[in-house]
């Protein structure tokens, strides 16, 4: 999925300021940027003191960890180049509203805001209760929510395409009762290996088409100058 990440982002890596990933967890994401040749200081901003003690073993995140949330980021406005949120807007506890004004105060004029988030209310069940994720989004949904926060969008895409129809036999299983959600906690290493080339293969693929559908929504968008 992060690959996909790198995909939807493309050549927009060479910013004129620090970027910032809200959410970031373990710092993976972050350090991938790194690796990619990111220009200006990455931040990294998490509520979880874990994954951020995990994100100080990567050597090469050039910039500041910070514990906290994207309701009150504790940056300038106008500062940050690019800004980056991977299954983060749609978490429980999170106010749309104020998170994405948040953003877009601290992004400089021309800055990138780069989110994915779950698509499909429909699809919202036990699973995502367990996974932290509180909302699923129509395209509707979010696409006017980012617009309402000033934002253009400058690309859309759904994601994990693939993985879709399996997902929604397993939401019907589990809402029945012929399995568990801590089912799907202990993948086989044979079907992580084959879910991995699949994503690999879509991330390609994104490279060259939007997708009509997916169990993921990618968003590229821009405050105007």
């Amino acid at each position: 999925m992060r690959a996909t990440a790198h995909t939807v982002l493309g050549n927009n890596t060479n910013t004129k300021g620090p970027t910032l990933e809200v959410g970031c967890g373990n710092g993976t994401y972050l350090s991938e940027l790194s690796e990619l040749g990111i220009s200006g200081a990455t931040i990294g901003m998490d509520i979880n003191t874990h994954a951020l003690e995990h994100a100080n073993n990567f050597a090469n995140i050039q910039g500041s960890l910070l514990q906290g949330n994207f309701h009150h980021l504790p940056l300038a406005k106008n500062t940050v180049a690019l800004s980056v949120g991977l299954d983060a807007f749609d978490q429980s506890q999170t106010n749309l509203k104020i998170a994405l004004a948040e953003i877009f105060r601290t992004l400089i004029n021309d800055g990138l805001l780069l989110i994915r988030v779950s698509a499909h209310p429909w699809l919202l069940g036990q699973h995502d209760q367990s996974f932290g994720t509180g909302r699923r989004f129509t395209k509707s949904e979010i696409c006017s929510d980012l617009t309402k926060a000033g934002f253009k969008i400058e690309r859309f895409t759904y994601a994990n395409s693939i993985m879709l129809l399996p997902a929604i036999i397993t939401r019907l299983a589990i809402n029945f009762k012929f399995v568990t959600v801590e089912n799907q906690f202990d993948t086989p290493r044979i079907l992580n290996v084959l879910l991995t080339k699949i994503l690999l293969l879509e991330a390609s693929l994104l490279k060259f088409i939007n997708l009509p559908a997916g169990l993921s929504i990618y968003i590229l968008a821009r405050k105007p100058k």
